[in-house]
């Protein structure tokens, strides 16, 4: 039944990375793909913030300064140094996950809200750094014609497709990587005992500081290679990725889609981009509303989420089945009564 239900999880994963890739051929546009390639890359931002708050409970306002480190990372190594853009992916990866170790540090001794300012004060410190150092990170106005992804297509359309299918192929492999950590290893259910009861995970032999450490450290890898990827696809980096709204967006797309499932939130986060750019036809104002509406909807009616309509149905299940068993157990408890008398 366990292994079953495992296939039966990694069998819509793929099917859903599949529809994925084959969708936008339908009625292929190079507007399509934009919106599509920036979707994606919000999806791997988004479950790499559930990672580390979803799974963990260290509720972070900081994945936007990660974000824009792994971006500009990204950007400037090939910008100033020429340096080929894969490898500036994986430098903004790896920048990123030492950074996270460094910022998760207080995480040690801190939680909740006080855990919240601490993150949220480093993205405005990355933001208010990537303003004012123009000659590396161009200022306000941020870094551009640093190039994309060599190797692809000249053509428009063509190029727009290859790199639609490289952005996901990236992005399904990295959500795939956070979700086998966080269900199929001794790391994942840390994580969930961390997020339960600190003091009760620590007291049952759970090294809660290197966990969380490593929560830190590959959450911020993985929103580094979101920000190497929007770097790269969208071919402008400025220091509104670090801004409190990025992380504000973030969090409400991880709550539309579900806490602590990876997956949730990277739905989520597709569903969410895609609903705010269909409304900028009718106003830039009228989708943060909308936004926001869907957000205050679903944070009073469905508080969680996307995946907690499935998980909520498979838990009625579960105490049904439980009932019915505790219903034969007294039935027969009764009956073996009525023999012995």
């Amino acid at each position: 039944m366990i292994v079953s239900r495992v296939m039966r999880r990694w069998l819509w994963f793929s099917g859903a990375v599949a529809t994925a890739a084959a969708a936008p051929f339908v009625a292929p546009h190079p507007f399509l793909f934009n919106l599509l390639i920036q979707a994606a890359v919000w999806a791997l931002l988004t479950a790499s913030w559930d990672l580390l708050s979803g799974y963990t409970g260290q509720i972070s306002f900081g994945h936007s300064g990660f974000f824009a480190i792994g971006a500009y990372t990204a950007a400037g190594l090939a910008f100033h140094l020429h340096v080929s853009p894969w490898f500036g992916l994986v430098a903004g990866a790896a920048l990123c996950s030492l950074v996270g170790l460094c910022v998760g540090f207080p995480a040690l001794r801190l939680r909740g809200h006080y855990l919240a300012l601490v993150t949220l004060g480093f993205a405005e410190i990355i933001r208010l750094v990537a303003q004012n150092w123009i000659s590396v990170t161009g200022g306000p106005f941020g870094m551009h014609d640093f190039g994309t992804l060599p190797g692809l297509p000249a053509a428009p359309l063509a190029h727009s497709e290859v790199l639609y299918l490289v952005v996901l192929a990236i992005a399904a492999a990295a959500i795939a990587l956070a979700l086998f950590v966080c269900e199929h290893t001794n790391a994942g259910k840390a994580f969930r005992a961390i997020r339960e009861d600190q003091v009760l995970a620590e007291s049952h032999g759970i090294n809660i500081k290197i966990y969380k450490l490593y929560a830190f450290s590959l959450s911020a890898a993985l929103a580094g290679l979101a920000g190497g990827l929007y770097a790269f696809s969208i071919g402008l980096v400025d220091p509104n990725l670090a801004s409190p709204l990025t992380s504000a967006m973030i969090l409400g797309m991880a709550v539309f889609g579900g806490l602590g499932t990876i997956w949730g939130p990277a739905l989520g986060a597709v569903l969410l981009f895609m609903m705010s750019e269909g409304l900028r036809f009718i106003g830039v104002v009228y989708n943060l509303i909308a936004f926001g509406a869907v957000i205050m909807v679903f944070v009073i009616f469905v508080p969680r989420g996307i995946a907690g309509l499935k998980l909520g149905r498979r838990t009625r299940i579960s105490r049904r089945d439980a009932t019915q068993s505790k219903q034969v157990g007294a039935a027969s408890d009764s009956v073996q009564q009525r023999e012995v008398t």
